[in-house]
């Protein structure tokens, strides 16, 4: 759903007003069903299918607040302008009360109209987005372009839900392609800020200048080569989302920069004095931890604060191992219809190996091996023989045993006992316990 698709009633029996509101409504955009009295909107179809109602108060037959009542009680969720005169607000107030989103008092004036309206749009649409949200997660369809329905990835697809309406900084943690950047994307599509522009730069592996360059933007001749003014990614994205790739790689100098903008609201292009005001939603993103990146002084602790006001984080893809089957048919669907192949799925044999395999390059990994198999497909199905080499040798396409703490415990035990020949005096003291903690778990494991 759009702004645009929402429908509005107007309901006044005052002709005069009904024309001015819709030639300003229908001039805005939106599609308008006009009534002179309540009873004729509620004979027609127009309360099943508007989300926004705007109804005079005082009118001769149906007055405004029965309006409202009725409408209310046929669909919670329908939004509702009260318009009234001077006289009456005590009653507007009411309406309020009734569950009305807001009044207005005549003489209406339109730019506080539009406001209002675009306002109470905006919010219908997000609504409504979010409970399609809701829909697809309870499929196990995923979330944008986002597949899963492990309960990892539902923890996900909800703390999206949450903030996405929100327009605070989220970091988005995860190894290399775990789904970063696709997250990004459904925080943004869920926000009011999707009419805007999302522009994303990777952080990683440039120089302080070029990454100024490229943020900030340059006046006419601020450097060698400035033949013209240029707008950076930051002053691109007014209005509209940055999504900040490798935050953790960011140059320190640059971090910075980054900080005051985010304080201040504003940049400067190289070169220039004039600050140029912002309306930015950061969202970064890193492979690394942030707050270990603190600790080891790599990373500023201030600027962590800032941007870690909700941190995401993501699974690896071995730790949702329930939706790799959904995944595989996903990317085989997707490559099939790219690639202009009838490939209807994937063999048992090939979906064992692939279920034995780590996936050290997570999605991302799943999704080049399957787009490699289906560009070498002849027939209806992915055969083991299409996935790469390394995939059909048994040694790497064994299961990943995952060692418990204890297990780990126990080896280190037998290790440290081997270095110090058996001497538990000295085991404890490289250890950093004491002979009788020692003892203890030497009974437990066994190793006396």
């Amino acid at each position: 759903m759009d702004n645009f698709s929402v429908r509005i009633a107007l309901i006044d029996d005052d002709r005069v007003t009904t024309k001015r509101l819709q030639e300003a409504l229908n001039q805005w955009g939106y599609s308008v069903d006009v009534f002179h009295d309540g009873e004729s909107f509620f004979d027609s179809s127009a309360p099943s299918s508007c989300g926004l109602v705007i109804t005079d108060l005082k009118m001769s037959k149906m007055n405004g607040l029965e309006v409202l009542r009725r409408v209310k009680a046929e669909n919670e969720n329908v939004e509702v302008i009260v318009i009234t005169g001077f006289g009456s607000i005590d009653t507007a107030i009411e309406a309020i009360r009734y569950g009305a989103f807001h009044y207005l008092t005549k003489p209406i004036r339109l730019v506080e109209f539009q406001n209002l309206v675009n306002r109470i749009i905006e919010k219908i649409v997000l609504k409504d987005e979010a409970k399609n949200l809701r829909e697809s997660m309870a499929q196990g369809a995923g979330l944008g372009k986002m597949v899963g329905s492990s309960p990892e990835m539902n923890q996900v697809f909800r703390l999206i839900e949450k903030v996405a309406p929100l327009d605070c900084p989220v970091v988005i943690q995860g190894e290399s392609g775990t789904g970063k950047e696709l997250v990004a994307q459904a925080i943004h599509h869920l926000n009011p800020r999707r009419h805007g522009a999302m522009v994303s730069f990777n952080c990683g592996g440039f120089s302080n200048e070029l990454i100024a360059n490229e943020l900030f933007g340059h006046d006419k001749g601020s450097f060698s080569g400035a033949y013209s003014s240029q707008k950076g990614l930051l002053e691109a994205a007014d209005h509209g989302t940055v999504f900040l790739d490798e935050i953790a790689a960011m140059p320190m100098d640059m971090q910075i920069k980054l900080l005051r903008v985010l304080q201040d609201k504003q940049i400067y292009r190289i070169g220039s004095t004039q600050p140029i005001s912002l309306n930015i939603r950061v969202l970064a993103a890193s492979n690394k931890d942030l707050q270990k990146q603190v600790e080891q002084g790599s990373f500023r602790e201030d600027l962590y604060f800032r941007l870690n006001v909700i941190t995401i984080a993501l699974p690896r893809l071995v730790e949702r191992q329930s939706d790799l089957s959904l995944l595989i048919n996903h990317f085989v669907h997707k490559f099939s219809q790219s690639y202009q192949k009838k490939i209807s799925g994937i063999s048992k044999e090939a979906v064992k190996v692939l279920e034995r395999y780590h996936f050290p390059g997570n999605v991302r990994e799943l999704e080049n091996i399957i787009a490699r198999a289906v560009a070498l497909s002849d027939g209806p199905q992915i055969q083991l023989s299409q996935l790469p080499a390394f995939l059909q040798n048994n040694e790497l396409s064994e299961p990943v045993q995952l060692e418990t703490l204890e297990d780990l415990e126990k080896d280190h035990l037998r290790r440290v006992l081997a270095q110090s020949q058996q001497q538990r005096t000295q085991a404890a003291k490289i250890l950093g316990i004491t002979r009788t903690t020692l003892w203890r778990k030497l009974k437990k494991y066994g190793l006396e």
